[in-house]
């Protein structure tokens, strides 16, 4: 039996032609499924091209990873290479100041020497004038000394309130006033020429106006006798108290066996000792006496011709 379409049949023609072979249309508006329609080419290459970055990030992230790499080297490299710089310009630096350094300090030991020596010498120079002064000032006789004391103006150089230290060698505040030394003390006692002087309490202070130093300091014990004297030797209270603190308690008695009274003379093997410098300076007077310890007391010796010139008791 024939169908429609003839014999041969098996497949029918609808209106718009003749169909494939073994392909059978559906009712007129009628879509298949999508999971069950072929792709047609079109919709293949769509498909692809959004797979497409899928299938190229991970090429690109692999690629990446090197340049990252080398970013981060050229990087730590750069800052290597700053560091060197910073070190390397500090190095230079410490080698420029120590070259300044150098050339301001003394070129050779010998110069650094020579100008040690200098300063030495200096205040060995200083030390003899201040002595040469007290020592011939200790020469006076009784009559230049008080014309010596009523040469000065007690009243106008005299300081107050004084907190800095004022003895021979010292150099005071360049805010102290001083005073030139008197004409009528020059004209018989030259060695006090180009020097000024203030006064403390009743210590004349002799300075060099140029260094501010104290060269000469006159207690008032030079003029005026403390109740106890010999041979010319007078020393104030205040210088008497002086050389019992500087005398340690367990200096070394010589072994006398005579009573020591003023005027008696200490045997010539006895050793005598010198004073300390700082007893120097506050009583420039006893230069020319040494001292030793008998007894418990201080004895005074003129080294001249040993004789005592004062005892001192410890106590």
């Amino acid at each position: 039996m024939h169908g429609p379409g003839g014999p041969g049949g098996g497949s029918m023609h609808g209106p718009g032609g003749a169909t494939p072979h073994g392909e059978l249309n559906g009712p007129r508006g009628y879509q298949p499924e999508h999971g069950n329609r072929a792709e047609s080419p079109a919709h293949r290459s769509e498909s692809n091209r959004r797979a497409e970055p899928e299938h190229k990030s991970e090429p690109n992230s692999r690629r990446a990873e090197p340049q990252r790499t080398q970013d981060r080297q050229r990087a730590t490299e750069q800052q290597r290479r700053n560091e060197d710089r910073a070190r390397a310009e500090s190095q230079r630096e410490q080698e420029r100041n120590a070259q300044r350094e150098h050339t301001t300090q003394p070129r050779s030991e010998d110069q650094r020497r020579a100008q040690e020596r200098d300063r030495t010498g200096q205040r060995e120079r200083l030390s003899d004038n201040r002595q040469q002064i007290a020592q011939e000032r200790n020469r006076l006789n009784p009559q230049d000394r008080e014309r010596l004391h009523r040469s000065f103006d007690f009243e106008h150089a005299r300081m107050s309130n004084v907190h800095f230290d004022y003895h021979v060698g010292h150099r005071i505040p360049r805010t102290v006033r001083l005073f030139p030394v008197p004409r009528d003390v020059i004209a018989f006692f030259p060695s006090y020429r180009s020097y000024s002087y203030f006064v403390v309490g009743d210590e004349i202070c002799i300075v060099d106006p140029g260094t501010y130093e104290v060269v000469d300091v006159i207690d008032e014990g030079y003029w005026q006798a403390p109740g106890r004297q010999v041979a010319g030797l007078r020393l104030s209270s205040g210088q008497v108290a002086l050389i019992r603190d500087s005398v340690p308690r367990d200096f070394p008695e010589a072994n006398v066996r005579l009573r020591l009274a003023l005027g008696a003379e200490i045997p010539d093997d006895v050793e005598l000792y010198d004073f300390p410098q700082i007893v120097l300076d506050r009583a420039p007077e006893l230069y020319e006496f040494r001292f030793l310890v008998a007894g418990g007391q201080i004895v005074i010796v003129d080294p001249r011709d040993h004789s005592i010139a004062l005892v001192i008791d410890r106590a």
